[in-house]
C-alpha cells in the first residue's frame, strides 16, 4: 500500500510542523563538493583537448 497522499485530500498543517523533518541549517557547499565539481570540469576540458577535438578533426 501507498504511503503518499492526495494532494486534493492532503491536511492544511502548520508551517512547524511541515518543517519537523528539514534539519539543515545553512546552504553552504562543502568542500568536498566542490572539489569534485572542480574535478568534473578539469575532466571535461582534458578529454575535449586529448580527445574530442582531434577526432573531430578526423570526421569532418
Amino acid at each position: 500500500m501507498s504511503q503518499h497522499t492526495d494532494p486534493t485530500t492532503a491536511s492544511n498543517a502548520a508551517p512547524q510542523d511541515e518543517n519537523r523533518f528539514h534539519t539543515y541549517v545553512t546552504h553552504h557547499i562543502p568542500w568536498y563538493v566542490r572539489a569534485m565539481w572542480i574535478a568534473f570540469w578539469i575532466g571535461l576540458v582534458w578529454y575535449l583537448v586529448a580527445y574530442a577535438i582531434p577526432n573531430a578533426k578526423n570526421y569532418f
